[in-house]
């Protein structure tokens, strides 16, 4: 299994999105994951296999994950925001923010940058005291 985190500047106390990508097939996991990267360089992408999907959630704890329809697995229901990508459907989506499940037509970066920045505002700043 391919597995990289990008990146991080923890300088400074700052709102950090751990991304979990776990599409098949992997190059479309990888090359989301560089895209994410790209335009959020200070968040944390990471991917896997989508077989391995729980134990990295677990280990990983991410506030958005992204992964393809059919998948079945408890792990993501407690996560900010996870997006079911439906390959069946062109890349349409099936989206839950907070609990709010919407569906997408046709889903590109600029969306899921979007939905970045939704779940950034829903999650406690890295090194903020509670």
């Amino acid at each position: 299994m391919l597995r990289f985190v990008f990146g991080v500047s923890r300088e400074r106390s700052v709102r950090i999105v751990r991304i979990l990508v776990a599409v098949k097939p992997r190059v479309y996991r990888e090359v989301l994951a560089l895209s994410l990267h790209h335009y959020r360089p200070d968040d944390e992408v990471l991917i896997s296999s989508p077989e391995a999907l729980d134990e990295e959630m677990e280990r990983f704890r991410p506030h958005l994950v992204v992964y393809n329809e059919g998948v079945t697995t408890q792990a993501t229901a407690s996560v900010v925001c996870r997006v079911e990508i439906l390959f069946s459907n062109g890349l349409d989506a099936r989206i839950s923010v907070d609990g709010r499940d919407t569906e997408a037509k046709d889903v590109g970066t600029q969306d899921l940058l979007a939905l970045v920045d939704r779940t950034e505002k829903m999650i406690p700043k890295e090194g903020a005291v509670d």
